[in-house]
């Protein structure tokens, strides 16, 4: 069983906050700066894609726990699911108004009525799928090329 988005989202949240949280005895108050080449600066971008730099660097000198990538979506993306989650509600609206048609005896439940309801059903469920094809790969994509490269 697949992990519901919100929840993986809530727990990349967490685990940002976590990974950058600084005790109050070690607040950071320098600032370290280096010289480098630029191939090591395109090599130290590729390989925080998506990381805060001075949070990469800090994680890989000091053995802390490697933070998460940012969860980045395309924009045509967004506008996809934006889209998706509308007609989704559309969906809902409709399921809800035959059910409360139904208990109140204003609409008979009849097979059509039935196929319609399973049809609004499967509908729901395959724009919940796309919707989170949308997201889950480059999310996935993402995280597993920064491992890659760890």
């Amino acid at each position: 069983m697949q992990a519901d988005p919100r929840t993986n989202l809530s727990n990349q949240l967490a685990d940002t906050l976590t990974n950058r949280s600084v005790s109050p005895d070690e607040k950071r108050e320098l600032t370290i700066t280096f010289r480098a080449s630029y191939a090591e600066k395109a090599r130290l971008e590729q390989r925080c894609s998506g990381v805060v730099q001075s949070d990469y660097i800090r994680a890989r000198l000091f053995d802390y726990p490697l933070p998460h990538p940012k969860l980045v979506i395309p924009e045509v993306n967004r506008q996809a699911i934006y889209e998706l989650k509308k007609i989704g509600n559309n969906l809902n609206q409709q399921t809800r108004a035959i059910n409360e048609a139904v208990k109140i005896d204003s609409q008979p439940l009849t097979n059509e009525v039935k196929s319609y309801l399973k049809t609004l059903e499967e509908l729901t469920t395959l724009l919940e799928h796309t919707r989170q094809s949308l997201t889950q790969p480059t999310v996935e994509g993402q995280r597993n090329d920064y491992q890659s490269q760890g």
